[in-house]
């Protein structure tokens, strides 16, 4: 049986011919022609990174109509196909779901791959697949259908795909500023913010991000020496509400100390006072990240 590509560090003319629905003979013309990078090994061989495809599909956007990313051989793995491609995220949630809980990490990363390369929409993705397969994780943790160790493995094949997905996506040229992304100091779930961190270095943000368990208050010598512009706070569980509201209001005043716009987000937000300052904004989906 006709196997699925696996996605590696580098795919062949072969791999690249397959997934674009074209012979081998258009691929290296298309290297040629420079309208296809690639890496050319001593040998002369032709090695390609997925974020060659990705930038090739963004330019040639007719490709991204017929693009055969899985067996089509397979029915499981033809229907895989036509929900990427339709971005069927409803239908991808259960998959997906299933493909995370059984820690099946290659599944994983070519399907946010091959998402990003039809539609190169990484909000997208988060809003309407990542997200609610998180939810879907937590809830089943809630109900006793996983169990904690169960619940952390499947959340850091999430993390793990995330971080894959770096060296495929298309980043601009522009330095559009200097952010730093952190969570509530006694946050365990750093994911959403790991996402947020990666949608703004896709748009040119230099960005530092400091992970769970970070106290927020405790933050002065980064803004003395990193100076940044704006600052994104995630929480999605708060556990000691007075606690986070003092730590909350240390950073909203550096942050106005700093002229640094300051952008919230997650569940854990309802349980804090945000007031009514201008550089404080609540955002409410990874869409209104990618448009702060």
């Amino acid at each position: 049986m006709e196997k699925s590509i696996q996605i590696g560090p580098y795919l062949s003319s072969e791999d690249v011919a397959r997934i674009l629905s074209v012979n081998v003979a258009t691929v290296k013309r298309w290297t040629d022609l420079g309208k296809l990078d690639c890496i050319k090994t001593a040998g002369g061989h032709r090695k390609f990174r997925l974020r060659h495809l990705a930038a090739f599909v963004l330019e040639h956007k007719k490709y991204s109509e017929h693009l055969s990313l899985f067996s089509t051989s397979n029915p499981i793995d033809f229907d895989l196909n036509t929900q990427v491609l339709k971005g069927a995220f409803d239908k991808l949630i259960p998959l997906f779901l299933s493909k995370v809980i059984a820690c099946e990490y290659g599944m994983i990363q070519n399907i946010l791959h091959n998402l990003y390369m039809v539609h190169q929409d990484l909000a997208l993705i988060y809003d309407e697949l990542l997200t609610p397969v998180l939810h879907q994780i937590g809830n089943m943790w809630a109900k006793g259908e996983l169990s904690v160790a169960q619940e952390h493995l499947a959340s850091q094949a999430i993390r793990d795909g995330i971080v894959k997905m770096q060296d495929v996506v298309i980043k601009t040229d522009t330095n559009a500023g200097r952010a730093f992304v952190l969570t509530i100091g006694t946050e365990l779930h750093d994911i959403p913010a790991k996402m947020v961190q990666h949608l703004l270095e896709s748009r040119g943000f230099i960005t530092l991000f400091s992970g769970q368990a970070t106290p927020a208050g405790d933050t002065g010598k980064v803004f003395e020496s990193f100076h940044p512009d704006r600052v994104y706070l995630s929480s999605t569980y708060i556990e000691n509400t007075e606690t986070a509201q003092q730590e909350f209001n240390e950073l909203a005043a550096r942050c106005d100390q700093y002229e640094a716009k300051l952008f919230c987000g997650g569940v854990g937000m309802s349980q804090l006072t945000l007031g009514q300052k201008t550089h404080i904004k609540l955002l409410t989906s990874f869409k209104e990240v990618q448009s702060s």
